[in-house]
């Protein structure tokens, strides 16, 4: 029989092999392979624990010490998790004592016990001799009764659980249950706390190569162990599962008013895992639109969702038989390094970054945000991991998310704006004349000057802005220009979905991701995508000759193109395609080349 348990790393977890020995010579136990202190506190737990279970256990483990060794010893293990192994192995090196040693003890009391004989007033000591002759012949039983089960046993455990001191009872641990439950090898049996079943049911659904137990207490896995009872499979059921919602409230794309632009940019963002930036006056749907993207995604695959409940397990937002089953959705507003990046305790936790993956993050008030942060994000966008380093070692936590980033275009916020000086009716740009006076030149609403703006504008800092593929203003007051959106989510999903068919059939399997953001470079565009027709090639020269500065920006402009071609259904990047990647890209918008 051989026992492990689980402990987190970054939101993998990490399987610790437990082996164990008995001391004649001391009491107490040792600890060994950097037990913090969590673990070491969980000794005392399990020696309480298994105080609880049938038998007189306490005299077993208070005649001898013991040194249980927690390989590998290299790296330090902080979960409580780690009680429940810690408590089997005292079990089961406590059987193992010298059998020989303890039939001598029991005959020296005997040989005292005759010694008293019939003595006046040595009743009460024979007494005790008796007593405790009683105690150590039971023991003895009990020893050799488990040591014949124990050498039956040729299973493979992964225990999982933080032990209740009073009951027994197995308590899940807080961090990293997903990904510790995970980390079991084939052909193990894992032994769960039963208010985790949830967890291990979707597991062992996915992985046949394990078999996940579920248990009440301590005596209940005693006695799995033992071979003396039969264990509880868990068993996948839809209804005790409690999904996790990240989102209270879902806005309908068609329930968002006009913004036509924006929502088409957001579709097209959405379909190829593009970042996208939104700007426009306070108030006029950004937040809403970034939260109904949520719904126009595909579902999470099994992959996915086994990442994504991995990474808020080791967060700690997990509890009971919660589990997530729809795509993130985080925002950030005014957070901390620690908070977006994650670490910032021990073992370090996955920040918002993370807690975004394969779903949407959104920055409100992007430009607000300290400088420091901004920095931090040119990497974590080019990388799609956030990395964290800990003394000899470097935590990787995925974060490969769509970032939606919002702002004010200027401090008052109505850049692009006009409004009719006769009956007040605000328009948003081109649209130059109102249509009830025609013959009144309309007035800028935007009390902002051009210096101001652009001094605005410049708080985001340009490496950022070259890993923002989509830039486009949005506007309630878009109504009445050329371009109208006004479909269902609904409908817009099934849209998204086919456009991600498309690139997953094309990229499927390939290291750098699935989606046509995820494609590093011109020459694995190239290697992937239908050849560009001379016209087209042609028509992309004159455009990089034109508005384009920059090698990332072209890539981009291509990657761009093709996923609304993709949305299309077409085969072949189209020079309309290519127009409108330049406009949801913003390279011929004055706001982006400064001519106000």
């Amino acid at each position: 029989m051989e026992i492990y348990g689980a402990d987190i790393s970054g939101i993998e977890g990490q399987s610790i092999r437990f082996t164990a020995t008995k001391e004649l010579e001391r009491r107490g136990v040792t600890l060994l392979g950097l037990a913090q202190k969590v673990v070491r506190e969980g000794f005392q737990r399990a020696a309480k624990a298994i105080e609880t279970l049938e038998g007189d256990w306490s005299k077993i483990l208070c005649n001898h010490g013991y040194t249980i060794q927690l390989n590998p010893a290299e790296t330090p293990k902080t979960s409580s998790g780690l009680d429940l192994p810690i408590a089997i192995m005292l079990l089961q090196a406590s059987i193992l004592q010298n059998i020989e040693s303890l039939s001598a003890e029991i005959e020296h009391l005997e040989k005292d016990v005759e010694k008293i004989g019939e003595k006046e007033g040595r009743e009460r000591l024979k007494t005790e001799l008796l007593e405790k002759i009683d105690s150590l012949v039971r023991q003895r039983e009990l020893i050799l009764k488990y040591r014949k089960h124990l050498a039956e046993n040729k299973s493979k455990y992964l225990l999982i659980g933080t032990l209740d001191i009073t009951t027994g009872r197995i308590l899940t641990p807080e961090y990293g249950m997903f990904g510790m439950i995970s980390s079991a090898k084939t052909g193990f049996d894992v032994i769960i706390p039963e208010e985790s079943e949830a967890h291990g049911a979707v597991i062992s659904k996915a992985r046949k190569d394990i078999r996940v137990i579920k248990a009440a207490d301590l005596q209940e896995v005693w006695n799995i162990v033992l071979g003396v009872t039969t264990p509880r499979k868990v068993s996948y059921d839809s209804k005790q599962i409690k999904r996790k919602r990240l989102t209270h409230y879902v806005p309908d794309l068609k329930a968002i008013d006009g913004v036509a632009l924006a929502k088409r940019a957001m579709v097209v963002a959405l379909a190829g895992g593009h970042n996208i930036l939104l700007l426009g006056p306070p108030g006029q749907g950004k937040s809403m639109l970034a939260q109904a993207a949520t719904k126009l995604l595909p579902n999470l695959s099994h992959d996915e969702m086994f990442e994504v409940n991995k990474i808020y397990s080791a967060k700690g937002e997990l509890k009971g038989n919660e589990v997530i089953l729809d795509r993130p959705f985080q925002e950030v507003t005014r957070v901390t390094e620690a908070a977006l990046f994650g670490g910032g305790a021990r073992p370090p936790l996955p920040g918002l970054v993370s807690l975004a993956h394969t779903g949407v993050l959104l920055f409100d008030e992007i430009n607000l945000l300290p400088l420091g942060l901004i920095q931090g994000l040119r990497n974590t966008l080019n990388d799609r991991v956030q990395k964290i380093q800990r003394l000899n070692t470097i935590i990787e936590y995925p974060c490969n998310f769509i970032m939606i980033a919002a702002m004010n275009p200027c401090e008052c916020g109505w850049y692009g704006h006009l409004v009719c000086p006769q009956c007040g009716r605000i328009f948003f740009s081109p649209i130059q004349e109102c249509p009830e006076h025609p013959e009144l030149k309309l007035q800028r609403k935007c009390i902002c000057t051009n210096l101001k703006i652009s001094r605005y504008r410049d708080t985001l800092t340009q490496p950022l802005l070259d890993r923002i593929d989509l830039k486009v203003f949005l506007s309630p007051y878009d109504k009445g220009q050329d371009i109208e959106y006004d479909y269902a989510s609904s409908t817009v999903r099934r849209q998204i979905q086919a456009a991600r068919d498309i690139q997953q059939k094309r990229y499927g399997g390939r290291e750098f991701g699935n989606s046509n953001a995820c494609v590093p470079d011109r020459s694995q565009f190239e290697k992937y995508t239908s050849p560009l027709d001379s016209n087209v090639k042609d028509f992309i020269e004159d455009t990089c000759r034109r508005l384009i500065d920059t090698k990332r920006k072209e890539v981009k402009l291509l990657l761009v193109s093709r996923t609304i071609a993709d949305l299309d259904g077409a085969s072949n990047i189209r020079i309309k395609d290519i127009k409108e990647a330049i406009s949801l890209m913003g390279l011929e918008h004055p706001y982006f080349r400064g001519s106000f």
